[in-house]
């Protein structure tokens, strides 16, 4: 398989994972917002919709106000540790 297929469904099936872990509390959800937002990648500038050129991570390339909702989401950076 061609390596970028390889590497979008890996991607699909980490999303399937988070989006079926279930809803963190509010308190954890708002805590990891709050780091996304003085996070220097928070933005992806120049690709994508208007929502993830505002709201999205420049390294996942996700939509953070949906992602910070889950049990099993992580931060590619590894900013959110402790949470849970």
């Amino acid at each position: 398989m061609i390596d970028w297929m390889i590497e979008k469904k890996e991607q699909i099936k980490d999303f399937g994972t988070t989006v079926t872990s279930g809803f963190c509390s509010e308190e954890i959800s708002e805590s990891r917002y709050n780091i996304c937002l003085e996070c220097d990648e928070f933005g992806i500038e120049g690709w994508g919709n208007k929502l993830l050129r505002e709201k999205g991570c420049s390294v996942c390339k996700c939509y953070m106000p949906a992602k910070v909702l889950f049990n099993d989401a992580k931060c590619p950076k590894g900013y959110w540790k402790g949470d849970l």
